[in-house]
């Protein structure tokens, strides 16, 4: 294999993996309401920084969670915890119904990652920049990185989660370009962070 080859498989591993990681969001009730109960009782004029470290504590137990997952081959509990707007938005644009989505997109990840093993997926809350859109939505971006072996050559990759504030909830999504153009339509002041 040339090394054109190993950059490129590199580059669309890393993508999958990161994809796969990042479209999550509360999935369970309870999580879900311990982190109602913290935005209803979070102070008006609160700054993008004070929101994040109240809901921080969470995001970290959330992410650590969707990491073991990841690195015991469980593809679906990751993509169970999508935004459900975002999953019926991209369930429209398919002409299909959210679970037919949900179905095909875990078939098809099981099938493209075969030979691929994912052995670190980690999160540096050292370094998280956090802001407020346009339209006052607190957001915070968390570097990402993922180590994984193909065909039994070891890659790493650094990416970016986003985890941002919905209504009374807080989602996490994958923070890369190619993304932001998916989310346009559902999240537009998200698109236009910088």
């Amino acid at each position: 294999m040339n090394l054109l080859e190993v950059k490129m498989k590199k580059i669309i591993l890393l993508l999958l993996v990161v994809s796969a990681v990042t479209f999550t969001a509360p999935a369970n009730k309870n999580r879900n309401q311990n982190l109602n109960t913290t935005v209803q009782n979070s102070k008006k004029g609160e700054t993008a920084k004070e929101a994040w470290e109240r809901v921080k504590p969470e995001i970290k137990i959330r992410l650590n969670k969707i990491s073991k997952d990841l690195v015991a081959g469980n593809y679906k509990a990751s993509f169970d915890e999508m935004p459900e707007k975002f999953l019926t938005y991209l369930a429209k644009k398919g002409s299909m119904s959210v679970n037919e989505l949900k179905n095909i997109t875990i078939k098809t990840m099981s099938k493209l990652t075969d030979n691929m093993k994912i052995i670190e997926n980690t999160y540096d809350f050292e370094n998280v920049k956090v802001g407020k859109t346009e339209t006052g939505r607190n957001y915070a971006i968390i570097p990402t990185k993922v180590t994984i072996i193909y065909n039994g050559q070891k890659i790493n990759g650094e990416g970016k989660t986003m985890a941002f504030e919905d209504g009374n909830k807080w989602y996490i999504i994958n923070y890369e370009k190619e993304y932001m153009i998916f989310l346009k339509d559902v999240y537009p002041d998200l698109a236009k962070i910088k």
